[in-house]
């Protein structure tokens, strides 16, 4: 009975903050329009009808409300989002579907966000150093920040926003958390060593979403963080002044060709080597290069991994 009771006071929160938007949009009388309704009982919200409010503000109360409430109870808004919000009605996408958009931009293309509305947060997590940036990498596009962790670290998300993707990625990803943001921004979290969230689990920013680890293709415990917008990644340096790891600004603009991969990447294909040092062994050159020391053997046919010569040349990729 106690817990019953402190669940409709929980929803009589909600409602008389949905009802707040409602009524500073649309007057003193919009309670009676009906935009939300309530059960007999006050103890569940039925159905919400706020297509009309600015988006600004149903971000504020969205985020607002979320405050007040645990995952599991926030399921009525991953629920609207994804039936009503433009950012969560294309491109959304079948569980298990990593990328489900692939957009072509031009040059030309330009996009502006709000990074964070009113009181909504950024996370960054915390890490021990910035292993690696955005952009090619040994013939091939890295496609975002490569940051030392331990495994066991918390890893949290970014911004307010729904998971769209949570599971083990055999694409090289490991354990891999995607989040969909209110901005309009995805925000990828790999080789995790543990999930801690759910598709369609409304997550604020700065909330658990699992544990750092070394899964997938990974050379040694990290996160491997990306951005992306409608399936294209970009560099968040964009974003985030490397000084501090604070936002450069509340907003955001985006151009087609930061939308793109750099020119150098689509020429860069040629194999990479590595010249052996006195004192290096082929665990130091893999970690070296972030991969494993299984792949150096391979590729390069050792019999006998632990004799390198000095001056030998190593094939990295």
């Amino acid at each position: 009975m106690e817990k019953n009771t402190e669940l409709i006071k929980r929803k009589r929160k909600i409602v008389n903050s949905l009802f707040l938007v409602i009524s500073m949009c649309f007057g003193a009388n919009a309670q009676d329009s009906a935009a939300v309704v309530v059960d007999s009982s006050e103890s569940s919200v039925v159905s919400i009808d706020l297509s009309e409010v600015p988006d600004s503000l149903l971000r504020s109360t969205i985020d607002s409300v979320s405050k007040l409430l645990s995952i599991e109870d926030r399921a009525f808004i991953s629920n609207y989002l994804l039936d009503n919000h433009p950012v969560y009605t294309t491109g959304w996408g079948r569980t298990g579907n990593l990328l489900p958009q692939s957009t072509t931009f031009s040059d030309k293309d330009t996009f502006n966000f709000t990074l964070i509305e009113d009181q909504e947060s950024f996370y960054i997590n915390e890490f021990d150093s910035f292993n690696w940036g955005y952009g090619p990498r040994w013939g091939r596009m890295h496609r975002g920040w490569d940051l030392q962790m331990d495994v066991g670290d918390t890893l949290r998300a970014a911004f307010n926003g729904v998971v769209r993707y949570a599971q083990y990625n055999d694409g090289g990803y490991g354990n891999c958390v995607v989040i969909r943001h209110l901005n309009g921004i995805e925000t990828l979290y790999a080789h995790l060593s543990k999930l801690d969230c759910e598709p369609g689990d409304f997550i604020r920013a700065g909330e658990l979403i699992g544990l750092a680890g070394s899964t997938g293709r990974s050379s040694g415990p990290h996160l491997h963080w990306e951005w992306r917008y409608m399936g294209q990644s970009f560099d968040a340096m964009i974003a985030i002044d490397t000084s501090n790891y604070l936002l450069k600004a509340d907003s955001l603009q985006l151009t087609g060709s930061s939308l793109q991969d750099p020119p150098e990447y689509k020429i860069r294909k040629t194999a990479t080597y590595h010249t052996v040092k006195s004192g290096e062994t082929l665990s130091h050159i893999a970690r070296k290069y972030h991969t494993s020391v299984s792949s150096l053997v391979r590729k390069n046919k050792l019999r006998n991994p632990d004799q390198l010569q000095i001056g030998q040349r190593i094939r990295i990729r």
